[in-house]
């Protein structure tokens, strides 16, 4: 483990929030969350050193996934495809317009389900650290894809219309960096779009500890929207719009099941208390009063951002 100072502004002095198991996956291990006494934020302290991070990734970590078409759930498959497809639109909506190809750059790509699901209007290509995921992304849908992070891998002088980073930038070590990186890999009217937990979600107040979105130890720090702004301001961007696309749902249900394991050991009992909110009938009860909590009040459980450089 190694101790570091706060990722947003520096700082030293912290007060203690959450010491956490990693309630995704059962690894073990011990993880403590603290908030910065001086600009408020949340982050992990002390962290896994870089060196020991990966065996908190192991090959079934929930991001490593098959394409919507290969998921055994029809429903699940369709979901996931829907919300790849926003993805899409609104990165669409804010790219700027080009003669030609534009060019985009998924960092973080896991197995290249993003770019997979683009169209051919684009000329796209992935960043992703693990091997075998950037090996799955170029068998699967034959992707230009470099393993490595973004500030070691070797990319081409034309710059790139759209940097995307989906659930990525809150598991970055130096954030800063990387933001610096991205925004001198970006044309001047580029965009940058990064999706993070957000911490002024209403059920990560709910559910405190138990909430999904604090994830431990993969993520580094935990931005609301006020420290997000801050952070991508430092590093020469200015925020064109914040939006909660969705998700809450499946953090919320997450969040639900790390409660139950806490508090209901019947091994009988907790299954029957899961299968309870996670089906077809709460999903569709829940719909309008999510997306009020998403779409209106941004109280969603993650956050999108749409920022440019300055």
């Amino acid at each position: 483990m190694e101790k570091t100072a706060c990722l947003l502004c520096g700082a030293t002095e912290t007060r203690h929030r959450y010491t956490l198991p990693d309630s995704l996956l059962g690894l073990p291990g011990s993880f403590t969350l603290v908030e910065c006494v001086a600009c408020g934020l949340l982050y992990q302290n002390p962290r896994p050193a870089p060196n020991e991070i990966g065996s908190y990734y192991p090959p079934d970590y929930d991001p490593f996934v098959p394409p919507p078409w290969a998921n055994p759930s029809l429903l699940q498959g369709m979901l996931h495809l829907y919300g790849l497809k926003k993805r899409w639109h609104l990165v669409e909506r804010h790219a700027p317009l080009r003669a030609g190809k534009r060019r985009l750059l998924d960092v973080g790509c896991a197995t290249g389900v993003f770019l997979g699901t683009g169209s051919a209007a684009w000329q796209t290509v992935g960043v992703e650290l693990s091997a075998d995921a950037a090996r799955q992304a170029r068998e699967l849908f034959g992707l230009t894809v470099h393993q490595g992070t973004l500030e070691e891998v070797a990319l081409a002088d034309t710059p790139f219309d759209v940097i995307t980073m989906w659930d990525v930038l809150e598991h970055l070590y130096q954030p800063q960096v990387t933001l610096q990186r991205v925004r001198e890999l970006l044309a001047p009217d580029g965009i940058f779009v990064a999706r993070v937990p957000n911490l002024s979600a209403w059920d990560a107040r709910l559910c405190g500890r138990y909430w999904a979105g604090l994830d431990q130890p993969r993520h580094m720090f935990i931005p609301d929207e006020r420290r997000l702004t801050q952070m991508l301001n430092q590093a020469g961007f200015q925020v064109r719009e914040m939006i909660c696309l969705g998700s809450t749902y499946q953090v919320m249900m997450l969040s639900w099941r790390f409660w139950l394991r806490q508090h209901v050991r019947n091994e009988i009992l907790q299954p029957l208390a899961q299968r309870a909110l996670e089906n077809l009938i709460v999903r569709t009860a829940l719909l309008p009063p999510l997306w009020v909590i998403d779409r209106k009040l941004h109280k969603g459980a993650v956050i999108t951002v749409v920022a440019q450089p300055v």
